[in-house]
Formats: structure tokens, C-alpha cells, sequence
């Protein structure tokens, strides 16, 4: 049954007009490896995309290993849908975009490949790592639970020490609701990068 091909067709569509987005925004498909994004406004953008970049390159890594394709795709889709929010991508990043997608769409990615100014095949290219740095998140949700139930849910540092973290949840305003006042606190809990607990 061919009906659902559609949906793939659309993916590599999706692909495709992102490559020339960036040769219309870099005028070539042949700048140097390693360019990284035109203005420097963009700096907090490009760190959100490279993290997620890294991450899809240790997810597809990982899900091809165990034989998990679909899962493999997904995790591109979603990539491709930051790429598409994204002004301006790095010729670096697509590249490396490119050689996870390639095993999965070996003609467009060697046609793209070669239109980047590559004369070896992507498929004769060593698989890119992944930079753990880029695994590294900067801030952690975690629920707030009162007498054991989950009452609300916060965003930390991922570095906070505990009693910022507390002092962080106490404020909250759905918090607040069940405890009034700080002194009604019997005890507190903190499962590191989990969840913290109010005891009253």
C-alpha cells in the first residue's frame, strides 16, 4: 500500500527546501566546513540548534544499533522542525544532518552532498560523533509535591544547589496555595533532578 508514502515525500521535500534555503542565504553550496551561522544575534539560537543536532546524532546512533528506524526518523522530523524555525543554518550542520539521514535516504543525501562541493560519497564518510558537551542540559524540570502529591512543576538551574531549589518551589505560586507560610514546613526532600517534597 503506497497511500501513506506521502507523508515521507514530504519529509524529503522538507529537506530539500531547507538546503536551498541555506544556498540562497549563503550564495554557494561550497562554503568552508565548520562556518558557523551569519549574525552573531543568532548566538542563543545556534546553541539550541547545535544541542539538538548532537542529540539526534547520539539518538540515531543509538536507535540504529537496535534495529529502531521509526524512532530514528522521528528523532530527524524533529530536528528538521527546528532547522525550519531556524534563520540561518551552518553548512557544518547540515552536513552533519545529511550523513545520520543518509543510510535512510542514500539519493538525496549523495545529491546534496555533492551539491555542497563533496567529491567523496556521503556513504564513504566516517559517521559524525556527537559532542557530549551538547548532551548537557541547562535547566531541569522537576515536580513540586506536597505531603507526597504533585502540586506543581518548576524549571531550575541544572547546577542550583538544593536550598536556591527550595527557595525557588516555596515561591511558587501554586505553592503557595498549600503552604502559606514557610514555618509550616516539617520537612523537606530533594531527589536530585527529580522532584522536591514539602512535609507540613
Amino acid at each position: 500500500n503506497t497511500d501513506s508514502i506521502i507523508g515521507s515525500r514530504r519529509f524529503i521535500e522538507r529537506v530539500w527546501k531547507i538546503a536551498l534555503r541555506i544556498k540562497s542565504s549563503t550564495n554557494t553550496f561550497s562554503r568552508v566546513l565548520g562556518e558557523s551561522y551569519q549574525t552573531s544575534s543568532k548566538k542563543h539560537i545556534v546553541s539550541d540548534l547545535e544541542k539538538i543536532l548532537h542529540k539526534t546524532v547520539k539518538k540515531v546512533h543509538e536507535d540504529i544499533s537496535n534495529f529502531a528506524f521509526n524512532t530514528a526518523i522521528s528523532s530527524m522530523m524533529v530536528l528538521v522542525n527546528e532547522m525550519d524555525k531556524v534563520e540561518n543554518i551552518s553548512v557544518r550542520d547540515f552536513k552533519i544532518f545529511l550523513q545520520i539521514l543518509a543510510p535512510f535516504a542514500p539519493h538525496i543525501t549523495e545529491e546534496l552532498w555533492r551539491e555542497f562541493g563533496e567529491k567523496k560519497s556521503i556513504h564513504l564518510t566516517p559517521w559524525p560523533k556527537y559532542n557530549p558537551k551538547f548532551l548537557i542540559e541547562d535547566t531541569l524540570k522537576i515536580v513540586v509535591q506536597v505531603n507526597g502529591k504533585v502540586r506543581a512543576e518548576i524549571d531550575i538551574q541544572a547546577d542550583a544547589n538544593e536550598e536556591s531549589i527550595f527557595a525557588q518551589a516555596f515561591e511558587n505560586e501554586n505553592i503557595k496555595k498549600w503552604i502559606p507560610n514557610i514555618s509550616d514546613i516539617k520537612k523537606k526532600i530533594y531527589v536530585k533532578g527529580r522532584l522536591i517534597n514539602f512535609v507540613i
